[in-house]
């Protein structure tokens, strides 16, 4: 009896033992292959992630500045910037380091977003080298002054005529309106590449945004003779008819109540929106037997100022930069 109750319990011990073992290696192989499913995810993840990283110095405060792009199709996480100086000094930046941003690190940019990074650095002549650092490990390099080659692919992918980029997509056309008693204001519409036909002969305005990606970073202040030309080729097939040409001239940047202009200037790498408009030349009449198959007009930005002088100093005696950039037909139907 003792013999046989030893057996059932070395039986019992040994099959405790081996299911044990077998459970131990089965769950040890499940978290196994768990692991490397989410190393693989992770490290698609990390190859997936594409920041486009550039340098300016911030106006006013002259602070370096980087300006964050998330190209890919995933989020991603900007977790810290180390930065060398042309002395060779090491800065830090994100959570746990030595300094911080405005905004804070980290930052969070969605498919598309981007973030513009103040690092409150004042910028000093030389070369800095700047590496931007993600949640997954990555870091995306970048120089300021950008490196020439850099410029250039900036200015050829972004659309850039010269000196200025003219994002065609923010073209706008307003009604001009009495507002506040005797103020001019602007009644936001559409899309300025298509204006109905029977809102042309009331005046009207534009706005389009415009950056300055002068390739030696130069600033650009635009005078009084920044202007947005159209014109009105004649048809043929329906009578002849001569050219028309009509003008809207810079005013106060903005897009609500219009006032006399007063220069600004463009800094490097940032967006401005320009409003034109013009009292006497505020309507725009398309050659009439052809108005309801559309009027085809030809559009030219005309800019003028002064490239890398003060504000104060760019006076008429000063100017010299001058830049004529077309933008594309507009149609009015």
């Amino acid at each position: 009896m003792a013999a046989i109750i030893g057996a059932v319990l070395l039986f019992a011990m040994i099959f405790s033992i081996g299911t044990g073992y077998f459970l131990f290696v089965n769950n040890a192989n499940t978290f196994y292959v768990k692991g490397l499913s989410d190393r693989t995810s992770a490290m698609q993840a990390q190859l997936s992630e594409i920041l486009q990283v550039a340098s300016a110095a911030g106006s006013g405060n002259n602070h370096l500045t980087l300006t964050v792009t998330n190209n890919a199709a995933i989020s991603t996480n900007i977790t810290g910037v180390l930065l060398i100086d042309p002395n060779k000094v090491l800065s830090t930046f994100g959570v746990g380091l030595s300094s911080n941003t405005t905004p804070a690190l980290p930052i969070g940019l969605s498919q598309g977003g981007s973030a513009t990074i103040d690092t409150a650095l004042l910028v000093v002549a030389g070369t800095y080298t700047i590496k931007v650092l993600t949640q997954r490990g990555n870091a995306f390099s970048a120089t300021y002054p950008p490196s020439p080659v850099a410029l250039a692919e900036q200015a050829l992918s972004s659309g850039a005529f010269g000196d200025l980029f003219v994002a065609f997509h923010s073209f706008t056309w307003y009604k001009v309106v009495t507002c506040n008693v005797n103020q001019k204001c602007l009644q936001k519409q559409a899309n300025g590449f298509a204006i109905p036909a029977t809102s042309t002969t009331s005046p009207i305005a534009f706005s389009i945004s415009v950056t300055n990606l002068n390739s030696a970073q130069q600033n650009i202040t635009l005078d009084q003779y920044t202007l947005m030309t159209q014109f009105v080729p004649p048809v043929p097939g329906f009578g002849g008819g001569s050219a028309n040409s009509y003008a809207w001239y810079i005013v106060s940047n903005s897009s609500t109540v219009l006032s006399a202009y007063s220069k600004f200037t463009l800094f490097y790498n940032r967006p401005v929106t320009l409003v034109f408009a013009s009292s006497s030349a505020g309507t725009l009449i398309p050659y009439a037997p052809v108005i309801l198959s559309g009027t085809i007009t030809y559009g030219l930005l005309v800019s003028h100022g002064c490239q890398g002088i003060k504000q104060s100093n760019c006076q008429s005696t000063t100017d010299n930069y001058g830049q004529v950039s077309p933008y594309v037909s507009t149609l009015y139907f």
